[in-house]
């Protein structure tokens, strides 16, 4: 099969939500309701990942992956409520996640209490409700 699983039994239905990489009948897994392919089957427990971000806008939800990515954490995207996406990275790779995207907050915001990161244009941490301080803020535009 072309860009992905090579099962010749298997019929396409997707890609897989991590690499891209096409997913057939044969090689389907399912975690948080997203599509993911054989060469990721290890990590379809959900159990097994992390929430590091949530974000608003495709653009920042860009970045963000592309940010892990180059810093070799693997991610999932997963469709949240009221237009949010939620972003997770397998737990033994969340450390580095966390550091990866502190590191690149550009107009996003860290919660203090639970480490998620959140889009800058939301008013409080969609987790935990922790809001930004002032004094974050002009942190925030600082960099």
């Amino acid at each position: 099969m072309e860009d992905g699983c090579e099962h010749p039994e298997g019929s396409p239905i997707g890609k897989c939500a991590i690499c891209d990489r096409t997913v057939c009948t044969e090689c389907y897994h399912d975690v948080f309701g997203a599509m993911i392919c054989d060469l990721h089957r290890g990590l379809e427990d959900e159990s097994d990942w992390e929430l590091v971000g949530f974000y608003d806008d495709a653009a920042s939800l860009s970045e963000r992956r592309y940010v892990l990515e180059e810093n070799g954490v693997t991610s999932l995207v997963v469709e949240g409520d009221e237009d949010a996406v939620e972003l997770y990275v397998p737990n033994i790779e969340k450390d580095d996640a966390f550091a990866s995207l502190e590191a690149s907050a550009d107009n996003e915001y860290s919660c203090p209490e639970c480490k998620i990161q959140f889009s800058g244009n939301m008013e409080a941490c969609p987790v935990c409700g922790v809001k930004p301080s002032d004094e974050d803020e002009a942190d925030q535009i600082r960099e």
